[in-house]
């Protein structure tokens, strides 16, 4: 069994690959189509969209998300991008939103050009922003030529291409659904309940999903491992006296335990998050599914994680903030989550 443990930093940048800055000049490109044409460069490619320190506002990282990365998503896929999605700088002092692009070349520039445009046209609620690009990498790559080294580590977290696009599948999910919460949940207070409930349902998908019988590793993982673990990957860089710093948390969640618990029942009685929480177990179930018959050499722990710990990047919570929220989702039960609302456990 895997820890689970991970770098969020690095972690999150997956679907990105690479995370080496430098200035882009994008220029306006035709039409991208989904199908390659002869000529044109499959990319993977990075634009990092960030505050100046100079003007920054507050919950810049949300409004970027709100009023660039939600109309550039739909655009992107109408052009013909293969994959889009995004991750943030989890520093809070330096905010700032990754947007990871699988297209064609001519696709890259033109949804890169649109993204300038978006900040320009919102620059009343954003301020001024800071665009930095990143060194695009072709993939697949061409035929004879070397798999790049940034690649190659990427491939080998995932299991292989396999793997990485069975990650990106439910990547492109969990963009979708953070995108609709900070829409529907503007205030972070909210949104961290919901956070919440989607820890607990990730766990309870891996472990107790529909198909969770057919990988063994799946089941083998008890519960208090799993949080466990959770809470060391998230808690690893808070300080030198990590193990210190881990108790004193739990010491510090045990009496909120409990009225959190009463915010995330209200919570879930709302049909809309009761209809993405669906979507994401079942997705969660699915990817652990689907890596299992694909042979992907990773334990379901360390997948599962990954997955989890982007979903709560996305949705604007920290690697210390997620930690904290892993004791409400730990302490959650669907057999709880039935009593607080008066309704029949649900099925997985």
């Amino acid at each position: 069994m895997g820890t689970g443990k991970r770098r969020h930093a690095h972690d999150n940048h997956f679907l990105g690959m690479i995370h080496m800055t430098q200035v882009q000049t994008v220029h306006g490109g035709p039409t991208g189509r989904p199908s390659q044409q002869p000529g044109e460069t499959m990319l993977w490619s990075m634009l990092t969209i960030a505050a100046d320190q100079e003007s920054m506002r507050q919950d810049v990282g949300d409004s970027i998300v709100r009023h660039i990365v939600v109309p550039l998503s739909a655009q992107a896929r109408t052009w013909g991008g293969y994959r889009f999605g995004f991750s943030r700088n989890p520093e809070a002092d330096q905010p700032a939103v990754h947007l990871h692009l699988r297209a064609t070349n001519h696709v890259v520039e033109r949804v890169w050009r649109f993204a300038r445009e978006l900040a320009e046209e919102s620059a009343a609620q954003l301020g001024t922003l800071q665009f930095s690009g990143s060194t695009d990498i072709v993939y697949p790559s061409r035929q004879g030529d070397p798999v790049p080294q940034l690649m190659e580590v990427t491939l080998a977290r995932f299991g292989g291409p396999e793997g990485l696009k069975l990650a990106a599948d439910i990547a492109e999910l969990s963009a979708d659904l953070s995108m609709w919460a900070v829409n529907r949940f503007p205030r972070l207070n909210t949104r961290s309940t919901l956070a919440a409930l989607l820890l607990f349902d990730t766990g309870h998908a891996m472990m107790r999903g529909p198909r969770s019988a057919g990988w063994p590793d799946r089941r083998a993982t008890s519960w208090d491992y799993y949080w466990n673990a959770h809470l060391q990957a998230c808690t690893n860089s808070v300080s030198p006296r990590a193990e210190h710093a881990r108790r004193a948390m739990m010491a510090q969640m045990a009496p909120r335990i409990m009225p959190a618990h009463r915010v995330m029942a209200a919570l879930a009685s709302e049909p809309s998050v009761a209809l993405w929480r669906k979507r994401w177990s079942q997705a969660v179930d699915l990817y652990l599914y689907r890596a299992y018959k694909q042979r992907v050499s990773r334990p379901a722990q360390q997948l599962t994680m990954a997955s989890s710990g982007l979903l709560m990047n996305r949705l604007g919570i920290t690697p210390r903030e997620e930690a904290a929220l892993g004791f409400f989702a730990r302490a959650w039960s669907r057999d709880l989550e039935a009593q607080y609302t008066g309704e029949s456990s649900r099925p997985a």
